[in-house]
């Protein structure tokens, strides 16, 4: 919700309310992402037209809204140079004034990733270009990639079930050989997860266009907002495989909206709480590594479908957030902090005793990765140790002993896995 002391009329979406002080507040509300809103806010989301060209030479023509995030949508449009279809990331104008202010780095972190050579498991840059915003929307940078069929976590949501082990084998295969890629190319990506991790499209553009004939694109009712009426496209992406489908598919690891060069640092705010390596969480130094933190969460997320952290006060020990996943950490990984990491960290502190023991409450037992696995009851007692063991080389506490994602691609657990 968003709100301003502007005068707007149609108030389908508008609620009015008068404080105190007897100033006027106007409170709007949106289907999806807040069109119209100004850029200088945090806002400045794209208002495109269906069958509108934009690009170099009007390159590409806008076929329908795939879906969108916290800072841009993503459209997917045909390339008439090619005659192919493509996606169409759309920074909104806050965050492309942050990327022309070297502010975010996706730009650069795809430049790397797609040339001279890229990678079939990592998202590949065709063209990127700005576009002048509507209204008070500021500019956008455009990034044109191959087009991709849909996110992981939408695909287990659909299906409502455990991915069959095989096929969460081949998803973090695949993740990891774009980790690979990508770190070989400086690129930190700091962000992954399940949404992130995407499927090929996999159809031809004559299946993809009798498709499209058949679930042509719509939009949402008019809504008021900053700029005056808006009305948002519909959010359409392509649909899921099934299961036996799914086993076939090639999966890329894209959104690197979050990106950082290995060496260069622009922030240190990085990964959602439940997935937040450990040296982040108490402010050391950190490098490439967190990938693989987050890829051992990500091994136990995709085999039993269930998060290995839980993002929550525990108020029986009277831990916050952040206490709390120090605690699961401990518990997990069996591992103590040492002095040297806490001597490097500068947030350390805050959360540990001179003895380099959690000062809210030390865990007082171990809890390893294959009973939490086992729990579940949903792979064969081998796999569970085996499963335990993978997770055991990407969670340790000292980033220096996690094992590199080029090692791992020769761990046992992948024999087999295409």
């Amino acid at each position: 919700m968003s709100s301003f002391t502007q005068n707007i009329s149609e108030p389908t979406n508008k609620h009015v309310s008068v404080g105190l002080d007897g100033k006027v507040s106007v409170d709007l509300t949106f289907v999806e992402e807040p069109l119209g809103l100004p850029a200088q806010e945090g806002y400045g989301w794209p208002q495109l037209e269906f069958n509108q060209t934009i690009g170099p030479g009007s390159r590409y023509v806008i076929v329908r809204k795939l879906g969108w995030g916290m800072s841009s949508s993503t459209w997917l449009a045909r390339d008439l140079q090619e005659n192919s279809h493509v996606a169409i990331k759309i920074l909104n104008g806050y965050n492309t004034d942050l990327a022309q202010r070297g502010r975010v780095w996706e730009l650069e972190a795809l430049k790397r990733l797609s040339s001279p050579t890229s990678s079939a498991h990592c998202l590949r840059l065709i063209s990127n270009f700005t576009i002048p915003g509507k209204g008070s929307a500021g500019k956008h940078l455009c990034l044109v990639t191959q087009l991709l069929g849909g996110d992981v976590k939408s695909l287990h949501e659909r299906h409502r079930t455990v991915f069959p082990f095989l096929l969460a084998k081949r998803i973090l295969l695949h993740v990891l050989r774009g980790i690979v890629h990508a770190h070989s190319r400086g690129v930190v990506h700091t962000d992954l997860k399940h949404d992130n991790v995407f499927f090929d499209a996999c159809t031809s553009a004559e299946v993809l266009d009798k498709f499209l004939a058949s679930d042509p694109p719509r939009r949402h009712p008019p809504e008021s907002s900053y700029d005056g009426t808006v009305s948002a496209a519909v959010s359409q992406p392509l649909p899921a495989p099934t299961m036996e489908e799914a086993m076939q598919r090639n999966y890329v690891v894209a959104d690197f909206g979050s990106a950082q060069s290995i060496t260069n640092h622009t922030t240190d705010e990085i990964t959602p709480l439940p997935l937040r390596p450990p040296e982040i969480i108490i402010g050391g130094p950190w490098n490439e590594k967190v990938d693989i933190w987050t890829f051992g969460c990500l091994i136990f997320e995709l085999v039993t479908g269930r998060g290995l952290f839980k993002y929550e006060p525990y108020e029986k020990y009277n831990l916050d957030e952040k206490n709390y996943i120090l605690y699961q950490i401990i518990c997990y990984t069996g591992e103590d902090f040492s002095a040297e990491q806490l001597t490097v960290s500068s947030l350390a502190g805050n959360f540990f005793d001179s003895t380099c023991n959690l000062r809210a409450r030390p865990p007082l037992f171990n809890y390893p990765f294959e009973l939490s696995i086992r729990s579940y009851k949903v792979i064969q007692e081998a796999d569970v140790l085996s499963t335990a063991a993978l997770m055991r080389r990407c969670l340790r506490l000292d980033p220096a002993q996690r094992a590199s994602a080029a090692d791992l691609l020769s761990d046992p657990w992948f024999a087999g896995v295409d």
